[in-house]
Order: structure tokens, then sequence, then C-alpha cells
């Protein structure tokens, strides 16, 4: 039998993840699985997908709407929220068609990588999906600090890495200074993940017929337009108003 343990918080097993029981008419020994170590895979998957530590906790039914000052912000955010909610609902179907969603707004802070995280963590939450979050001028930061060998990988396996990610969630796209090597590197990854129809979701301030601006060789707008079902979201800022909804709540600790 296994002992028990404080390490594990269901207090079923010695915190190693594994149940050992004993057939006492038999003798004979068999292992189950402790939810304990089904946590632990999970909060390994969620540190993989690398979300940004304030989004970790973002959940698509706590999408607030009603943070929104405009009936027509809170249309848009209603459908949004919606989509995202559907998009997981269905996600082996799409799995399987390699759709994502583009979460596009010229407003900065209008809710679209807090929308895109959620999904993602959803995602890994309900089917253990592989997911990996980049803002695209980081990654273009690290591919530069590769070359020069100050980074922690090369750039090959850090470009494969994302190539093939199960889901790979895009933030800021388009807001990057695009040069020939910018635009070879989008239109790499996008390549191959349309090619081997795997799951991307874009957040951007650009709309999708937008990205010819920036990407003028064309193959940008056309991958992005195959492979991703374009949210629009709204027009407003939405993060000052939870900043200031936080720092109330901290009001009342700090005054009490």
């Amino acid at each position: 039998m296994t002992s028990i343990s404080d390490n594990c918080p269901y207090k079923k097993c010695d915190g190693k993840g594994l149940i050992w029981y004993r057939d006492h008419k038999t003798n004979e020994e068999f292992m189950r699985i402790c939810k304990c170590r089904e946590d632990k895979s999970l909060d390994a998957k969620l540190q993989f997908a690398r979300i940004p530590q304030e989004y970790r906790q973002s959940r698509i039914n706590n999408f607030e709407i009603n943070l929104y000052r405009t009936d027509e912000g809170k249309e848009r955010a209603a459908i949004a929220k919606r989509v995202a909610a559907n998009f997981v609902a269905n996600y082996p179907a799409m799995k399987e068609q390699g759709k994502g969603l583009y979460f596009y707004s010229y407003q900065k802070g209008s809710g679209k990588t807090r929308l895109s995280c959620s999904i993602a963590n959803a995602l890994v939450k309900k089917y253990k999906a592989d997911v990996r979050f980049i803002r695209f001028v980081d990654l273009l930061n690290e591919l530069k600090n590769s070359f020069s060998g100050n980074g922690d990988v090369n750039a090959s396996e850090l470009i494969e890495a994302v190539k093939n990610i199960e889901v790979l969630v895009i933030d800021d796209l388009g807001v990057e200074k695009v040069s020939e090597w910018v635009e070879e590197v989008v239109t790499s990854i996008l390549d191959h993940r349309l090619n081997q129809n795997l799951v991307t979701i874009i957040t951007s301030n650009s709309t999708i017929e937008e990205l010819d601006k920036r990407y003028q060789q064309g193959r940008v707008r056309s991958r992005v337009e195959k492979m991703t079902f374009p949210v629009w979201m709204p027009e407003e800022s939405i993060r000052s108003l939870i900043a200031q909804q936080e720092n109330e709540e901290i009001q009342d600790i700090l005054f009490r």
C-alpha cells in the first residue's frame, strides 16, 4: 500500500503521483495514477506554454464584457467571447482543419492578448494541448541573440520549436520593424504551420488585409487568411480599467 504524505494535496499518495494497491485475496499489486500527478503534468504544460504571468489565471468565462464603455464595444466583446468559447468547445474540429483565430483592433489594450491567453489556458487544461505563447518581437530578439552567441538556444532550434508546436499563439504580429529577414522569418513559420495543418492564434493591431502594407511580398497575408478566422475586438482600451480595479482591491487592504 502507498504511504500518505503531505506532499500530495489530495492525501492519496506519497507525493510521487502513484498509488499502489494490494489485493489481499490474490496478493497481487497494481498501480493507479493519483490526481496530483495529473496536476503536476498540467502545471508543466502551462509553464512550457510561456504564457505571461499576468494572464496565467485568465479564463474565457471571466472575460468581462461590461468593462467596455460603449454599446458597440460590449457587442464586439460579447461576440469575441462567444467565438473563443466555441473555439475551445470545438477544438478537435478546429485542430483537424488547422484553423486558428486572428484577434485584431487598432486600439492597444483592447483585450486581444487576454482573450487569446484565456483560450490557450483552456486548451491546455481541457485537452492537454501543447501550447506555446510568443510575442513576435521577443522571438525576433531571441533569434538575434542566438546569432551573436548570447542566446540559450540556437536559431534553428528556436524556429523549429515554434514551427511544430501543436498550438502557437503569436502576440502583436505586425508591430515589429519589418525587414526582408523579418518577413522571411514570419513567412517560414506560417508556411510550415499551414502545410502541417497546425493551429495558430494571432493578435494584431492590423486587419488581415492591412498585413500587405507591412509585409509587402504578400505571402504573409495569404497564409494568415487561410489559417485563421478574423475576430474584430472592441476599439477601446480596458487595460487601464483593469489596473484601476486591481488598485481599488489593494487599497482596501492597505487602508483598512
